[in-house]
């Protein structure tokens, strides 16, 4: 099994909040599936970290599996067009 790792460019402070919500949400609903990852396996079932840039900041999410890592960029995708209207990736 390899990793799934999703970078997402944040870009101001209101997507930081939606992120941060957003990523909260995502787990909660997800916390008894967690639960039994954690049972079977020696491996995290989702690592975030934050990597500066030059404009903007890029979270990383790391998956263990692709089908998470999917319905994570699919649920973000549709919580960016309630904020900015646009689909993404947003230019």
């Amino acid at each position: 099994m390899s990793d799934v790792v999703v970078k997402l460019p944040v870009r101001d402070d209101e997507e930081a909040q939606l992120f941060g919500s957003f990523l909260s949400k995502f787990l909660e609903l997800r916390d008894a599936e967690a639960d039994l990852w954690a049972a079977d396996h020696d491996a995290p079932f989702v690592i975030v970290h934050s990597e500066p840039n030059d404009d903007t900041q890029m979270k990383v999410v790391t998956f263990q599996e692709r089908r998470m890592a999917h319905d994570f960029l699919r649920g973000w995708a549709e919580a960016l067009v309630g904020l900015t209207g646009k689909a993404w990736p947003a230019e």
